[in-house]
C-alpha cells in the first residue's frame, strides 16, 4: 500500500492469494483473501472478490483504442462486519467463470480483484492476473459445486442408502476425474466428521481419492482430525491410513511413519500393505520405511514389507537383502513373500541371483514356498529355459498336489517355452491327481500346435473323460476357436448330451 493510501485508507490492507492462476469457461476459479483492519475501528460495509474482463481493440483511424472492462463474476464475502484495530480476517471465494467467457488472448486478458467497502477511508483493493484457458487445454478444471452436485445428488440425501451409494460413485470417478470434483471437497469432509459409521467411513474413502495429488494443508488437518476421533471403528482407521499412505509425499509421511511404530500389529501390516498398493511408487523417506518394516517382529508385518519393496526391485542392496530373506527368515509366508518380489529380477540384471534362490528353494521344507516357486516361473525369459526346465520337473514331482497343481496350471502361462511340451504333457497323462492333469491339459493349449492338440483332445474325449475334464479340453480349444478342425471339434461338443457342457461349447466357439 502507498503513502497516500495508508494515509486516507486508514491503515487498512487487503492480500489476494489465488488457488491457481488459470481457469476455463464453466470451471471454477478461488483463492483466499486476508482483511486487515486499519489504526481504529471501522466497519466492513461489504468484502467482494471480482472476476474483471478487459478487451482492448485498436482504432481503425489511429486514435485511442477501445477498451471495453467489465465485471463478469462477483462473489460478495462479508458484509455489516466489525473490524477491530490491526485484526486479521481471513476469507476464501469461489468465482465460476462464465460459459461464453473468451480465453485470453494478446487482446483479451483478465483479473481477479477484491475490494472491501468502509466508509471515511479509501477502499483497500488487491488483484492478480488470471487466464483463461479452452476447457480442453485446463488439467486443473474444477466444475461448479451445484454442477457436481447436479451429478451426484445422492450427496446431500438424508438418510445412508442413497448417500454412500452417491459417495461410491464419486469414490471411481475420481480416479479419472478428481480435479473436476474438487468443489464438494468441503461436504465430504463434513460428512466425514458427522456421517454414521458407514457414512464416514465412505466419505474418507471418497474424499482421499479425490483429493489424492492435490493435497493441502487443510487436507492434511481433516485427516489428523478422523484419526484421531473417540471410538473410531477398525475399519474406519484402515481407511485413515490408507489414506494416509496416499498423501505420504504430499506432507504425511510424518503421520505414516508414526503409524508404523505403534503397537498394534494389525496397524502395522496395514500401513505396510498401503505402501504397496496406495502410496507413490518412491518418495522420500519410503524405502527406510520399508526396511524398517521388513525388520518388524510380526511376520505378516515382515512380509507386507516385502511384498511393498517391489518398487525398489532396482536397488542392487534391496534385491540381495530380500533374496537372503528366503534363507534366513524363520516365516513362510515372508519366505513366500521374498520369492515373489524376485519373480521379474531378471528385468533389473538379477536373473542368476533370482534362479539361485529358486533353485535352493525348490526343495524347500514349506509347501508354501515351493508353490510360490512354482507360480513365478512363467515370467523367466526364454534364455533361462535350461534352468528353468530343472526346476519345473521338479515341481511337477513334488509331493505336494498343490505344488503340483501350481506349476501345472501355469504351462497357460508358459508359451515361450514350447520346449516344455513334453512335461506338460507327461504330467496330463501321469500325474496320480485328476485336478492336476486338467490344469496340465488346459495348458497345453499354448504348447502344443493345434493340428496335434486337437488330435490329442480327440484321444483324450474317446476315452469317455469325467465333465471337468471335458470342461478343460473346451477351455484350451477356446484359444484356437478360429481354426477350422478346432471349431469342428467344438460344434461336435455343442451337441453333448449333457447340456451345460453342450453351452460351454457353443461359448467357446463363439468367443
Amino acid at each position: 500500500m502507498g503513502l497516500l493510501d495508508s494515509m486516507f485508507g486508514g491503515g487498512t490492507n487487503l492480500m489476494l492469494t489465488l488457488d491457481r492462476p488459470t481457469g476455463s469457461p464453466g470451471g471454477v476459479v478461488g483463492g483466499n483473501v486476508m482483511l486487515t483492519g486499519g489504526k481504529k475501528p471501522f466497519k466492513l460495509t461489504k468484502l467482494r472478490a471480482h472476476l474483471i474482463y478487459v478487451n482492448v481493440e485498436s482504432s481503425s483511424d489511429g486514435g485511442f483504442p477501445k477498451v471495453d472492462a467489465r465485471v463478469i463474476g462477483e462473489q460478495v464475502l462479508a458484509a455489516g462486519m466489525d473490524l477491530a484495530p490491526g485484526g486479521q480476517y481471513p476469507f476464501s471465494f469461489r468465482l465460476t467463470i462464465p460459459y461464453d467467457t473468451l480465453p485470453s488472448a494478446h487482446n483479451t486478458s483478465y483479473k481477479i480483484q477484491v475490494i472491501a467497502d468502509i466508509p471515511t477511508v479509501k477502499d483497500p483493493t488487491a488483484e492478480a492476473d488470471f487466464r483463461v484457458l479452452p476447457a480442453d487445454d485446463d488439467r486443473f478444471r474444477s466444475l461448479p459445486y451445484n454442477e457436481v452436485i447436479a451429478l451426484f445428488p445422492g450427496l446431500q440425501a438424508q438418510h445412508e442408502e442413497p448417500l454412500c451409494d452417491a459417495l461410491y460413485k464419486l469414490f471411481l470417478e475420481c480416479y479419472s476425474d478428481g480435479q473436476k470434483y474438487m468443489e464438494v471437497e468441503p461436504l465430504l469432509a463434513h460428512h466425514m466428521r458427522t456421517g454414521t459409521v458407514r457414512v464416514r467411513r465412505q466419505a474418507l474413502q471418497t474424499w482421499a481419492n479425490l483429493v489424492d495429488n492435490r493435497v493441502q494443508p487443510q487436507h492434511l488437518q481433516s485427516l489428523y482430525a478422523v484419526a484421531n476421533t473417540p471410538g473410531l471403528d477398525q475399519e474406519t482407521f484402515d481407511e485413515v491410513i490408507r489414506a494416509a499412505c496416499k498423501f505420504a509425499e504430499e506432507g504425511a509421511i510424518t503421520m505414516v511413519q508414526q503409524l508404523a511404530r505403534v503397537p498394534d500389529t494389525h496397524v502395522r501390516e496395514q500401513v505396510a500393505r498401503c505402501l504397496r498398493f496406495d502410496a507413490a511408487a518412491r518418495f522420500q523417506g519410503k524405502r527406510e520405511l520399508l526396511i524398517s518394516l521388513v525388520q518388524d517382529p510380526e511376520a505378516t508385518v515382515r512380509a507386507a514389507a516385502v511384498g511393498a519393496l517391489t518398487d525398489f526391485q532396482d536397488d542392487a542392496q534391496v534385491v540381495y537383502g530380500v533374496a537372503n530373506l528366503v534363507d534366513r527368515d524363520p516365516s513362510d509366508d515372508v519366505q513366500a513373500a521374498a520369492v515373489s518380489f524376485l519373480a521379474l529380477a531378471h528385468d533389473r540384471g538379477h536373473g542368476d541371483l533370482a534362479l539361485t534362490v529358486f533353485e535352493r528353494h525348490v526343495q524347500n521344507p514349506s509347501e508354501r514356498v515351493r508353490r510360490e516357486v512354482a507360480e513365478v516361473l512363467h515370467w523367466q525369459p526364454a534364455a533361462a529355459a535350461q534352468r528353468v526346465w530343472a526346476l519345473v520337473q521338479k515341481l511337477l514331482q513334488d509331493p505336494s498336489e498343490d505344488v503340483r497343481r501350481a506349476m501345472a496350471f501355469q504351462f497357460i502361462n508358459m508359451e515361450r517355452f514350447p520346449q516344455f511340451l513334453p512335461l506338460a504333457q507327461w504330467c496330463a497323462d501321469n500325474d496320480p491327481s485328476e485336478e492336476v492333469r486338467r490344469e496340465a491339459l488346459r495348458g497345453l493349449t499354448r504348447l502344443m500346435p493345434v493340428r496335434q492338440l486337437v488330435a490329442y483332445y480327440g484321444q483324450k474325449l474317446a476315452a469317455n473323460p469325467t465333465t471337468d475334464v471335458i470342461y478343460s479340453i473346451i477351455s484350451g480349444l477356446r484359444d484356437h476357436n478360429r481354426d477350422r478342425e478346432v471349431q469342428q471339434l467344438l460344434t461336435r461338443l455343442g451337441q453333448h448330451h449333457d447340456p451345460d457342457v453342450a453351452n460351454a461349447a457353443r461359448d467357446a466357439l463363439t468367443g
